[in-house]
């Protein structure tokens, strides 16, 4: 008798143990779960309609990318721009593959550290059709050596992370990647920044006109290229076509700025594509240099420095032999 109640209790604690082990561990992952979101946002980026970013620095406009036919605009305040397709497209690939990879910090006063309060850090909300589908801030970003992984040249990769913030949670997550520097302050940094774009092969026949006497023409007959009608250093031209074929500016022109006459034109002609023609002045009292190009009509890029109107209006010395 004693064998057999003994054998019984025996059972009856096993199975108190298993029923205990079975409430710890659900306990743990309904408790995992809570601290640590396997996805922060759902975000399907072909459904994104908008991105609002409030900047971080205090007293600068927000800005709103808006969804425009095919491509995208930048609207701040009254004014609309067309957008840089390419970083509306990274951004969106970002967002819709974005997964924690650890909570940084639990409470908000970790924050701080991860420069992600509300004054420190810019605010985001991502909207599908007029509904929010993400609200985040993007705070410090920090940067190790992959010990583990080698490039191809036999140096080590940087490994990079972003830290964020979900709306209507205290936690600070680690992300993987450039989260925190594709929201910048910066608004030039989201528009379309393309000042020329084109084929160099197909390209027949530039013309440079300048102040003064300094005008020439440069043409190409075959493979040989001319300037004012003389033989030109091939290879100084190849190199010029080669930097404007492809041009970006960084900087625009100031809204309320009164520009001064264009007094330098660059028409790009060739063969099965359309003229280009970009034109250049310099504002002598302000010591500024301003470009626009029919290749984005909507901008109007001006500097303080010349290196982008160098780069554009060469002079016929670079391409004498």
């Amino acid at each position: 008798m004693f064998r057999k109640i003994n054998q019984k209790t025996l059972l009856i604690i096993f199975a108190a143990l298993a029923l205990v082990a079975v409430i710890v561990v659900l306990y743990d992952n309904h408790k995992g779960e809570r601290s640590f979101k396997s996805e922060l946002f759902v975000v399907d980026s072909a459904a994104v309609t908008s991105i609002t970013v409030y900047p971080k620095e205090k007293g600068k406009q927000s800005l709103k990318l808006s969804k425009a036919g095919k491509g995208w605009d930048v609207i701040i305040g009254s004014k609309r721009y067309p957008a840089d397709s390419a970083v509306i497209r990274n951004i969106l690939h970002t967002l819709a593959h974005l997964t924690p990879e650890r909570v940084a910090g639990t409470e908000r006063s970790s924050w701080k550290a991860f420069e992600i309060t509300d004054s420190a850090s810019a605010h985001v909300v991502v909207e599908q059709g007029g509904k929010v589908s993400a609200d985040f801030r993007t705070g410090k970003m920090s940067f190790s050596q992959d010990r583990g992984r080698q490039n191809y040249g036999g140096g080590q990769n940087m490994t990079v992370k972003s830290h964020i913030r979900v709306a209507g949670d205290d936690r600070v997550y680690v992300v993987d990647g450039w989260l925190s520097m594709m929201f910048p302050d910066n608004p030039a940094q989201f528009r379309n920044r393309l000042v020329i774009r084109f084929d160099k092969n197909l390209v027949t026949k530039l013309t440079f006109v300048y102040p003064g006497d300094s005008s020439f023409v440069l043409a190409r007959n075959g493979t040989k290229w001319s300037v004012n009608g003389q033989p030109a250093d091939s290879a100084a031209t190849e190199k010029y076509l080669s930097s404007v074929a492809t041009t970006m500016g960084s900087e625009f022109a100031d809204e309320g700025a009164i520009f001064p006459s264009y007094r330098y034109t660059l028409k790009i002609e060739g063969n099965n594509m359309p003229l280009i023609e970009v034109n250049g002045a310099i504002d002598e009292g302000s010591k500024k240099y301003y470009l626009r190009s029919t290749a984005n009509r909507d901008a109007i890029f001006g500097s303080a420095t010349p290196q982008l109107f160098n780069q554009v209006f060469a002079g016929i010395k670079k391409f004498n032999p």
